[in-house]
């Protein structure tokens, strides 16, 4: 399912504490056979990173990073029979000093956690179009926004409107993402060669097509928590909304009608999982929810200090000890 070569070789481990009881949802107009198996499905995700490749450095408490974000998606992969991993943009930072090198650093180890699905937000065209489409040809992830449009062709930037993912026994997971057209992008950076689109007319057109791929659907909204609230209302067919836009976050399990709204805050120094029991008809029950923080006890990926050191970039003083 997956498209291009890998940049750097992947190499995974991770730590995970977490718990909480979930809650039941179920998708039955889809539903065409009523078999009892199930299978078991944990999703990773983030959005806000907003540039901050490297642990905050805090005195009290040293959270967040690149590293450590790696680390424990390596670990859960390591422990669990289907993992899809998201990132709902505005990984790119705005700050003068953000570098190109900082934004390949964090393609390269979105890479090295093995992410499956991005859909970008403003900050992640800092560097251009042409900066971002290069670093989509050469990552094997997906990039995913449905509604950012090449505007001479009306066909989107980056590809497929979704996409699916087949889990092992054979249930198909449709992911698509939107950008909020509302959004403003900071005048230094060249809209031109893309439009956003209103992101309802696009899932409007896009929605009726992955119901007939997948069993499972899942938005990926760079549209902030309001209005994402507001879409889940209007199209209940996807079963989890997970968000970006704002550094939202979502501590607590957050339905509107039978949609899973899922967001984990900003600036890397958290990270979500929930755990999905799925049948082979569609319907899921959601099992475990949490918000972790990544907290220094949990090591800094070799691969991503190595990433580092190729890119010439520093390590906080905190980090370089681990």
């Amino acid at each position: 399912m997956r498209k291009g070569s890998v940049v750097h070789p992947v190499i995974l481990s991770v730590l995970v504490v977490f718990a909480i009881a979930g809650t039941g949802c179920s998708r039955g107009e889809r539903a065409t056979d009523e078999r009892d198996h199930r299978e078991h499905l944990t999703i990773i995700y983030t959005s806000d990173l907003l540039g901050k490749v490297r642990s905050c450095g805090c005195a009290v408490e040293d959270v967040g990073g690149l590293g450590r974000r790696v680390s424990y998606v390596e670990d859960v992969r390591g422990s669990v029979r289907n993992l899809l991993v998201f990132d709902v943009g505005d990984a790119f930072g705005l700050d003068l000093s953000y570098s190109r090198a900082e934004a390949e650093l964090t393609v390269d180890s979105y890479e090295l956690m093995g992410l499956d699905v991005f859909t970008p937000g403003e900050t992640d065209f800092i560097f251009g179009l042409d900066f971002l489409k290069d670093l989509a040809e050469r990552a094997t992830f997906d990039i995913v926004a449905a509604n950012i449009l090449d505007p001479a062709t009306g066909k989107p930037v980056f590809g497929p409107r979704y996409v699916v993912r087949e889990l092992k026994d054979g249930i198909r997971i449709g992911v698509t993402g939107v950008l909020d057209d509302a959004i403003r992008f900071p005048g230094y950076i060249d809209t031109s060669h893309f439009t956003v689109a209103p992101p309802e007319e696009t899932l409007r057109e896009v929605i009726t097509a992955m119901k007939r791929e997948a069993d499972i659907l899942i938005l990926l909204s760079h549209m902030g928590l309001e209005r994402s609230r507001v879409v889940a209302g209007a199209f209940g067919e996807f079963d989890l909304i997970i968000v970006g836009h704002g550094k939202p976050i979502i501590k607590k399990t957050e339905q509107v009608g039978e949609t899973v709204l899922l967001a984990t805050g900003g600036l890397g120094q958290y990270i979500g999982r929930c755990d999905l029991s799925v049948t082979d008809s569609g319907e899921f029950q959601l099992v475990r929810m949490k918000i972790e923080a990544l907290v220094d006890e949990i090591p800094i990926h070799e691969g991503v200090r190595m990433l580092f050191e190729s890119y010439g970039l520093p390590l906080t003083d905190k980090d370089m000890k681990k």
